[in-house]
């Protein structure tokens, strides 16, 4: 499946790194560098590279995870394109998953006020989210404060990756791939719900419709919102409670899985402000794929955190609810309002 719009050229397929070079040489950058992490560099780099054997390639390797999306990675981004004279006709290449794609995205961004960038995902979460849509960021006294709008030349999404992923690491995206169905498409929902167990064994064709189907969900709601002024808010499902989530245990729970808990309270909300009837549904279906639905973290913290989110419009919170399974609603409530729906809703979990 190829993709060309103004959210850049995006290619999914099981060995589209076999593309790689054409993508490169169709941009014909001055430099190339290839920014990764130092878990996934030191399995992936070397291959990645004798896909692009027409040009000289350098390694720009950052800390993993998202204790190394900050400002000091920021800087280390930037000084390494201004000591290899790198120009705005220079690429960077993230080579990783949601945390080198926010990073490398907002140096590439902002150096020179922009130039070219390309991602190459190497997570479930990061191929079916983040590296579509062109938000960038990194953490500044909460998760993504920091971070702008821009978009790559390409995205080469190779669903191979997804086969050599740590388990764990593939279910954290698969937190991603079940809020697309319950924000949008209850057929998708549903297909997901019917195929648990080829889901669970990383069955080639199924990877690649879940994959290929998210993509172009979010590139549709997107290019509708390209700066999530509207439509594009529902994308946050589940993300307000899982933001703070992730801040509060320090980001020791994974972005996936904290997303995963924040529906299944943003699930039991809604049946307050929605009368939503269908969270033991959606509950089920993530404890069946092994994903956690619920959190120690308490809920007063919770809410008091998630009255900073960027999200947070005129001093209220933000929250993306179900009303069915494939429709969504966005709702604006106060912060006491939501500490008595949360304690009642929880109450009866």
């Amino acid at each position: 499946m190829i993709i060309e719009c103004r959210l850049g050229r995006i290619i999914v397929e099981k060995d589209s790194l076999n593309l790689l070079e054409k993508e490169v040489d169709r941009i014909e950058p001055s430099k190339v560098c290839i920014v990764t992490d130092n878990v996934v560099g030191k399995i992936w780099f070397n291959k990645v590279v004798e896909y692009i054997k027409s040009r000289e390639v350098e390694k720009v390797e950052v800390e993993a995870g998202e204790r190394g999306k900050n400002l000091k990675t920021l800087t280390l981004l930037w000084r390494k394109f201004v000591d290899g004279g790198y120009t705005r006709k220079s690429l960077a290449i993230a080579l990783g998953g949601g945390v080198v794609g926010d990073v490398t995205g907002l140096a590439a961004s902002t150096f020179m006020r922009g130039i070219y960038f390309a991602q190459v995902p190497t997570t479930l979460l990061s191929q079916v989210d983040s590296s579509i849509g062109g938000k960038n960021g990194i953490n500044f006294h909460g998760k993504n404060m920091i971070g702008t709008f821009y978009q790559p030349s390409f995205t080469l999404v190779d669903t191979g990756f997804i086969r050599t992923l740590p388990y764990e690491e593939f279910l954290n995206g698969m937190a991603e791939v079940i809020k697309y169905g319950i924000i949008c498409d209850r057929k998708f929902y549903k297909y997901v719900e019917d195929n648990v167990e080829a889901i669970k064994n990383r069955e080639e064709d199924v990877l690649i419709k879940i994959v290929e189907e998210c993509v172009k969900m979010k590139v549709n709601i997107v290019l509708e919102d390209e700066r999530e002024e509207g439509l594009r808010r529902i994308l946050n499902f589940g993300h307000t409670f899982g933001h703070a989530i992730e801040k509060l245990s320090h980001y020791r729970i994974k972005h996936g899985f904290a997303v995963s808990i924040g529906m299944s309270i943003a699930c039991r909300v809604a049946e307050k402000l929605t009368g939503f009837s269908e969270s033991a549904q959606v509950i089920g279906l993530l404890k069946k794929l092994g994903l956690p639905t619920s959190t120690r973290i308490e809920l007063k913290r919770m809410v008091e955190e998630m009255v900073k989110d960027k999200k947070a419009w005129y001093g209220k919170i933000v929250l993306v609810v179900p009303e069915e399974i494939g429709k969504v609603t966005v709702v604006e409530v106060e912060k006491g309002v939501l500490a008595k729906i949360l304690e009642e809703a929880m109450a009866n979990a």
